[in-house]
């Protein structure tokens, strides 16, 4: 198992993303500390997990708050011994699909506020836990709205300065023998099933220009055009953040690994 004997974070852990990864992390061996807003989804996927015979535990945390952050991940030094892995899939409702030069200030600065906040909070509490034993991986999550030149407000913002984190904080924690990677998937229509807030992000993105979430979903003409010819997966994420977390990728820090199906070219 590629993470056998590892203890991870895993927040937003209730959401699309976070629980897949969480199912994923924990079929390689992890143990799994599932934190996020909504207890009761978190509490759902730590069943599913442990019923599976993985080790899964789950917690109420709010991300954007510091010192909640902090105790949580004291806490599982103190239960597990250490902390190996950090992965934050937090997300919230935004406005996208509305030209700039429309949009409000508030509607502009909210994802910036949101998403660049919560991830500076996790990805920094795990780095001085991990300063301290002298190993860890903190795994970042972007999009590729940080590339993509779309109305998505705030968000592509966001996500462009969600990467310059990682790149920063990555330089301080190299010689600490902590890695920070980032994890940039295009859109995943398959999250949308899975009760993400991206159905409504979505949905209200697509009537802003005149079309329906099931003309998005469909990949109209006119919108990118995968190499590979289909959508990205929330396997394909997952599976990706199990490689960027293990010790496969030992030499891998500083760097943005992109999970398009070849919407982006590097």
């Amino acid at each position: 198992m590629l993470l056998e004997s590892k203890t991870a974070i895993v927040y937003g852990a209730g959401g699309a993303i976070g629980a897949a990864v969480s199912r994923a992390f924990a079929r390689e061996g992890a143990t799994i500390y599932l934190a996020g807003h909504n207890l009761d989804k978190v509490e759902m996927v730590a069943k599913e997990i442990t019923a599976e015979g993985g080790r899964a535990y789950a917690h109420h945390v709010d991300a954007l708050d510091g010192a909640s952050v902090d105790a949580h991940a004291e806490t599982v030094v103190a239960e597990a011994g250490r902390l190996d892995i950090s992965f934050n899939a937090v997300g919230l409702d935004h406005i996208q699909g509305v030209p700039l030069r429309d949009m409000s200030l508030d509607d502009f600065l909210m994802p910036i506020n949101i998403f660049v906040r919560t991830q500076f909070v996790t990805a920094t509490a795990a780095a001085r836990q991990m300063a301290q034993q002298g190993s860890g991986v903190v795994v970042i999550l972007s999009t590729s709205a940080a590339r993509a030149p779309m109305p998505s407000g705030g968000f592509g913002v966001a996500c462009a300065g969600i990467e310059s984190l990682s790149r920063e904080l990555a330089g301080e924690m190299g010689p600490f023998g902590v890695r920070v990677v980032c994890l940039r998937p295009d859109a995943i229509p398959e999250s949308v099933q899975h009760g993400s807030y991206v159905r409504q992000t979505w949905r209200r993105a697509a009537e802003a220009n005149g079309a329906t979430l099931e003309d998005m979903l469909a990949a109209k003409p006119g919108m990118p055009n995968p190499l590979l010819g289909r959508a990205v997966t929330l396997a394909d994420v997952a599976g990706t953040a199990v490689y960027l977390a293990s010790d496969l990728s030992s030499g891998l820090t500083g760097s943005i690994t992109t999970v398009g199906c070849g919407v982006l070219v590097d």
